[in-house]
């Protein structure tokens, strides 16, 4: 018997042989090198006595469609101008509806640390 997680990893796996078929992991890690570095979300949260992280997500397996998010950037800039310190953005598309796509539209939108929520499965 399968499990949701089981599938989950299953599909993440499938995406990623996509994924490194058009840009290569020594592409990639070039790419990385070129990005700036994270915002220190840990040490913001830390600093403060009490810290909101906001979360960019769609779906979940086990409660399914939980929001129409047409602009995951303007939704996050909401979020850091009602005051969170941080935004995490579910980037698994099968089950969670995201994509890195969001999570470069809310790079770009927002100036607070961002968390990337996915199921990594491989050094890529």
């Amino acid at each position: 018997m399968t499990s949701v997680l089981d599938s989950i990893i299953q599909g993440v796996k499938e995406d990623l042989a996509v994924r490194k078929t058009q840009v290569s992991l020594a592409e990639l890690k070039a790419l990385v090198d070129e990005v700036p570095r994270a915002l220190p979300a840990a040490e913001l949260l830390h600093k403060n006595a009490f810290s909101v992280i906001s979360e960019v997500k769609r779906a979940s397996p086990s409660k399914g469609h939980l929001s129409d998010i047409p602009d995951p950037a303007s939704l996050a800039f909401e979020y850091q101008t009602g005051g969170a310190q941080v935004i995490s953005v579910l980037t698994e598309q099968r089950k969670f509806n995201g994509s890195l796509a969001d999570l470069d539209a809310v790079r770009r939108k927002v100036s607070i640390p961002i968390l990337r929520k996915d199921f990594m499965v491989d050094e890529y």
